[in-house]
């Protein structure tokens, strides 16, 4: 494969993760919030 491929690929995937995770976190965060009030 091209390099250039792979770190699009890289890159995508990381974005997809780190976006995930801010997601998450941010759900995560809400409920708890709504729990504690």
């Amino acid at each position: 494969p091209l390099p250039s491929t792979d770190s699009n690929m890289v890159i995508i995937a990381a974005l997809v993760v780190f976006g995930a995770v801010i997601i998450i976190g941010a759900v995560v965060a809400f409920m708890m919030k709504r729990r504690n009030t």
